[in-house]
């Protein structure tokens, strides 16, 4: 549906002075000529309306006017007809039933939804209108008051845009080669230049969203010229939350924008949007639903934002499954290039930054992306707005903030973990190897490139989950992957409860992790003798590993003995596999820079007695089964901060609490659960009971 506004412009019929119903003119004696003409189009409105005409294409409103001009607002079903007709109809109403005539209808232009009915509010509060809110409720228009996302429309630029001057513009933001190629078969005359549906819809990966937003408007102004949309709409959707997956508002939104656009950005943190068993599997499945519902007359955009995925990766899998999506990738320049474009957004601001400028604002690399030049713009923008624009707030003092301490490099935080001896060594082998391929690779000599699926056995707690994350990372600094994706699953998101389920979600659960690290924790429950699907899961795996050979790195995680029958079930199986890598149980001593690492990382001071009573209780804990290992000294530190907490203010009460309390933690802090149920607990003795 598309949304239009005009003005009407009419004359007077000489000789029709008198009859109200036809008049659109107020008599020489009115006394409010005002009023007169409101009412005659409140009236006029009452006979037009929502879906007003014999086949339900056009709702039409008029909003504003005075003697011999109107403002007119309608909206269109493009599925039925089309602005022109609704303009014939409008000015067909109005000579049939007003004795006006010079009918001309003029500076028709299309509009956002949001404007549309900002114009309807309007004439409702002016009394043009006898009620506009209500009767337009069945276009189900208002779709952007929602809590649980937030939608911003914006129009595609007006004009034409031939194919030489769209690659123009790419050049000018450093489009990747993927971009031109769309371009390209967007421009081919081999496809006819009219809209009939969406051949295929698209994926935009990019480090943030403003270079996302330069390609995604580029490439809207390109299908629009070509015809390949109805309408000239852009609904980004945005600040997506978990409660968002029945909402009635979403799904009219992707019905209303039909012929349109809407561009799903589904940013955030991992912990914001979760993992593996993530809060937003509603959220996927339900837009999953909705986005085949209407694919093909609503086109889709979704952007990953490289820097905070969110929850694109899972979506963008589950959609592909059955909706053709093509990947535009974020492109990068040299320096001069990055310049260049930095000096053209400043251009577009109406500021001059000369080269010199920028090259002392620009960091010491010879590569750059849209989305660094965007950082390094927006940057240089919030210091000029002071230095150059608002020159009294040069010199005034602001609020400092202490920034947080940075995260280290993944490379560092594996190689600071306590133990995990083999792990290190495998991951610098690893790296060894991809360099020295590079090496061969850029000599001209054969390269090779070896399989990297792993498994990971050992219990609980010993950092199987926070190696295999960190592994995702540093193989992607390293080159070894793409995207440093990781995507976490278990048997639940790979054994489907219907024949031809389990299939179809392994293969999804590979695509969402191209690029990077499928990570499938106890893969052993794969494995039993019930009638499901495991079986298939398995067998699907193994071929996805072939088909997905140099694009992604499968890690099976597990107990040990468990996960030794798992790799018998399947010959195949294990023969892919490179790795076995096995993560020991932590001794006390280990558990006690373990403890000490993460009080360290959240700003507590332990100290010798804190170390030695720690140790006492690591010496317990390790004789018991399954004790957690490393999530157990997680746990003692977090229920130790907790009595801390509770020490610190019974003991100050009502005194100055200093950094130096809150960061100090006591021995007699660690006696907490954790610790105290370990004298508890007594081993069975060994011996016969005699019962009566």
């Amino acid at each position: 549906m598309n949304f239009y506004e005009a003005v009407v412009k009419f004359k007077q019929l000489k000789g029709k002075e008198g009859d109200t119903n036809r008049s659109l003119f107020p008599d020489k004696e009115e006394k409010n000529p005002i009023g007169y003409v409101r009412e005659a189009f409140c009236n006029m409105n009452r006979k037009l309306g929502v879906r007003c005409d014999e086949q339900g294409a056009f709702s039409i409103f008029f909003w504003d006017g005075e003697k011999g001009k109107a403002k007119v607002i309608f909206a269109v079903n493009m599925d039925l007809a089309d602005a022109s007709g609704a303009i014939n109809f409008i000015t067909a109403f109005l000579s049939k039933n007003y004795d006006i005539c010079g009918i001309e209808i003029s500076e028709v232009k299309e509009i956002t939804t949001e404007k549309f009915y900002q114009y309807g509010k309007h004439g409702e509060e002016d009394d043009f209108i006898r009620r506009f809110r209500g009767d337009v409720e069945g276009l189900q228009i208002e779709f952007r008051d929602n809590r649980q996302y937030c939608v911003k429309e914006e129009m595609i630029s007006e004009g034409s845009l031939s194919y030489e001057e769209a690659i123009f513009q790419a050049k000018q933001f450093m489009a990747d080669a993927s971009f031109y190629e769309e371009l390209k078969r967007i421009y081919s005359d081999d496809n006819e230049k009219k809209f009939y549906g969406n051949p295929v819809h698209y994926k935009i990966s990019a480090s943030n969203m403003d270079a996302a937003m330069v390609m995604a408007r580029l490439l809207s102004y390109a299908l629009k010229e070509n015809n390949r949309l109805n309408g000239s709409r852009i609904h980004r959707v945005y600040d997506i939350k978990t409660g968002c997956y029945d909402e009635e508002d979403f799904k009219n939104m992707f019905e209303s924008a039909s012929g349109n656009i809407v561009l799903l950005d589904m940013s955030g943190t991992y912990e914001d949007h979760g993992n593996y068993a993530s809060a937003y599997e509603e959220v996927i499945t339900y837009m999953n639903t909705i986005v085949k519902q209407n694919h093909v007359k609503t086109l889709c955009i979704f952007v990953e934002n490289m820097s905070h995925p969110g929850f694109a990766n899972k979506l963008i899998a589950r959609v592909a499954e059955d909706v053709d999506v093509i990947e535009l990738k974020e492109g990068n320049g040299n320096r001069e290039e990055a310049i260049s474009y930095i000096m053209g957004l400043a251009a577009k601001d109406n500021y001059e930054l000369s080269a010199k400028e920028v090259e002392s604002i620009l960091p010491d690399k010879k590569v750059f992306t849209v989305g660094e030049t965007y950082e390094v713009y927006n940057k240089w923008f919030k210091n000029g707005l002071k230095n150059k624009i608002y020159k009294s707030y040069k010199h005034c003092a602001c609020m400092e903030v202490k920034p947080e301490d940075k995260v280290s490099e993944p490379y560092d935080e594996l190689q600071i973990m306590i133990g995990l001896t083999e792990i290190k060594n495998t991951v610098d082998e690893v790296i060894d190897s991809a360099r020295i391929q590079k090496m061969r690779s850029d000599m001209g000599m054969d390269s090779y490139k070896t399989s990297l699926h792993m498994v990971f056995t050992g219990n609980p707690g010993s950092a199987k989950t926070t190696v295999a994350r960190l592994l995702a990372q540093i193989f992607t600094k390293e080159g070894i992957l793409d995207t440093g994706k990781y995507v976490e699953c278990g048997r639940a998101d790979l054994v489907g409860q219907y024949v031809g389920w389990t299939a179809k979600a392994v293969r999804s659960k590979f695509r969402e992790a191209k690029g990077g690290v499928l990570f499938i924790d106890e893969a052993y429950a794969l494995v039993d003798d019930s009638n499901s699907f495991g079986d298939e899961a398995i067998n699907t795996i193994v071929q996805e590993m072939e088909n997905h050979r140099d694009d992604v790195i499968v890690i099976f995680a597990g107990y040990p003995d468990k996960m030794k029958e798992f790799l018998n079930k399947n010959e195949g199986l294990r023969s892919r596999i490179a790795f076995h890598l096995d993560f020991p149980d932590y001794n006390a001593k280990e558990l006690v820079e373990i403890l000490k690492l993460m009080a360290d990382k959240k700003g507590y001071k332990v100290d010798s007695k804190i170390e030695e009573k720690c140790l006492s209780i690591f010496e317990k804990a390790v004789k018991q089964e399954e004790f957690g290992n490393g999530r157990y000294a997680r746990n003692l530190l977090e229920q130790a901060m907790m009595a801390q907490a509770r020490r610190i203010t019974k003991e100050y009460a009502g005194k100055k609490i200093t950094r130096k309390n809150l960061t100090t933690l006591k021995a007699i802090d660690f006696d907490v659960n954790a610790s105290l149920k370990l004298d508890k607990e007594t081993k069975h003795k060994i011996g016969f009971a005699i019962t009566a």
